[in-house]
């Protein structure tokens, strides 16, 4: 409900003063665009989660005490990657006016491609201005990673449909 206005970005468009609120992963304040909200919501918590993730496996092979230090850093990657999912969810409710209370929907499956698909509300609301366009880098990582989510769900019925042949004859020749 409130705008910190020392985070604002002014944008000066044919002589007139527009403001968007900068995004914040961190953060439970401000609104966040629909697809700069799949993006991240899709990569940074598979990243940060994988990068974690990896270091505890390496971790895992040196030893009892280092097992026990790889299970922390799994519990810290899965928490880490729950606090980014809620904050960049309750941003994006924002953005379609509701409260961060609305975000608890995302609990169930693939509720965050309908939150991506829900439109932003025009101009400011009570949760802070619009926020900022998508650049053009944004634009391209996401059909990409529309693209590569669509071939993965290809695959995936692919082999469903083939009872894993293909997925099987590719394993059976490198081991």
């Amino acid at each position: 409900m409130s705008r910190n206005v020392n985070t604002m970005n002014m944008q000066f468009n044919n002589h007139t003063l527009q403001r968007y609120s900068e995004v914040n992963i961190f953060s439970t304040d401000g609104r966040i665009g629909r697809r700069r909200y799949f993006l991240y919501s899709v990569l940074l918590p598979f990243g940060l989660f994988w990068s974690l993730a990896s270091v505890a496996g390496i971790l895992a092979r040196l030893g009892s005490v280092a097992t026990l230090a790889s299970y922390a850093i799994l519990s810290v990657a899965i928490v880490a990657t729950f606090i980014v999912l809620v904050s960049l969810t309750i941003q994006r409710c924002h953005d379609f006016n509701r409260s961060g209370w609305f975000a608890i929907l995302a609990i169930i499956p693939l509720a965050n491609v309908i939150f991506a698909l829900i439109p932003g509300a025009n101009g400011l609301n009570q949760f802070g201005e619009v926020p900022e366009p998508a650049s053009g880098f944004i634009h391209v990582l996401f059909y990409l990673l529309i693209a590569v989510l669509a071939a993965l769900f290809a695959f995936v019925v692919y082999q469903l449909a083939t009872n894993g042949v293909l997925l099987n004859t590719v394993l059976d020749s490198f081991f």
